[in-house]
């Protein structure tokens, strides 16, 4: 493999010279630069980034903060399509990523003050959004390059990349309208206040005051299940579910009533569980493209990926 040294010899310039040239050193002229670069494709160079990214006092590597989960809760599928998107994204960067995953807020932050001081990683994308997160307040206080994924809390003005979770929720809605001629549908949600479901809840909500029709909601917190909520709503006659897992949660309690269903999230597990006419797709393997991106380009403060609804 070609070394600095051979792309130096070859070039006919010093070694600081052929490492300025290559890193577009404006002291450096263009004619060298070119004829720099020429050679080290010529001999197919290829950079030593984490050696770089030392010298400057970080490593080539991108945290990922999870959501704080329990040791026992199933892997989300969003959260596993978001890293295939990262991945895809930072292979030809030469970044790699690591996981701050934790069951309470305090050993999650304490994974991320150790990337930060042991493994020198000062890039971040943080899955998630909620108020008073001691991660990125961290990130922030530290002056971090971090990114999260979902629309921050009103009081911080976090780079962000997500969906337009307000249209997705007045889609989702209409489609049960409109489709299956829904007149009383319900909106199911965690109760956990994650910005997301919120966002997607004012969108039925939005929904169905366009149609003159009363919104309904129900959180999986309550001590009321769901088969006892619908049970005393018989004029429910659709549900549009906040989350996959969740769904996946109150499946089996669900099929009973068989009820017209739009849940939000193309992953397998809905596969599994609805037809494809009924999931909006939110294109997460995207998301983690975008997050990428934004991650490098801090000219921009966030970036809005489409979602898809089939019908």
């Amino acid at each position: 493999m070609a070394t600095i040294k051979d792309i130096a010899q070859c070039a006919g310039v010093s070694v600081s010279t052929a490492s300025r040239a290559l890193n577009d050193n404006p002291r450096i002229s263009q004619a060298t630069r070119l004829k720099v670069k020429r050679v080290a494709s010529e001999l197919n160079y290829q950079p030593n980034y984490n050696a770089q990214n030392l010298t400057r006092g970080e490593s080539n590597m991108v945290g990922l903060a999870f959501p704080v989960t329990s040791d026992t809760a199933p892997a989300n599928p969003f959260h596993i399509d978001l890293m295939r998107g990262i991945s895809s994204a930072l292979k030809p960067l030469q970044y790699e990523m690591v996981v701050a995953i934790a069951p309470n807020p305090q050993e999650l932050l304490a994974s991320v003050k150790s990337m930060v001081t042991q493994s020198k990683i000062h890039n971040f994308l943080v899955f998630y959004t909620m108020a008073n997160d001691p991660v990125t307040a961290y990130l922030r206080k530290n002056g971090l390059n971090f990114v999260v994924i979902g629309r921050p809390t009103a009081q911080h003005h976090d780079r962000f990349v997500d969906n337009d979770n307000v249209k997705a929720g007045q889609v989702a809605t209409e489609q049960l309208l409109t489709r299956h001629g829904a007149r009383h549908p319900l909106f199911i949600e965690s109760g956990d206040n994650w910005t997301y479901e919120l966002a997607r809840r004012d969108g039925y909500r939005q929904c169905m005051t366009a149609h003159r029709l009363p919104a309904l909601t129900w959180a999986a917190s309550r001590d009321t299940g769901i088969s006892q909520f619908l049970d005393h709503h018989p004029e429910v006659d659709g549900i549009v579910c906040a989350d996959d897992i969740l769904y996946g949660r109150l499946n089996r309690d669900l099929q009973r009533y068989d009820l017209p269903t739009v849940c939000f999230n193309n992953s397998r597990l809905m596969g599994m569980l609805l037809h494809e006419s009924e999931r909006v797709d939110l294109q997460p393997r995207e998301l983690g493209r975008a997050a990428v991106e934004l991650l490098f380009n801090s000219r921009k403060d966030h970036q809005l990926v489409d979602f898809r609804i089939y019908d």
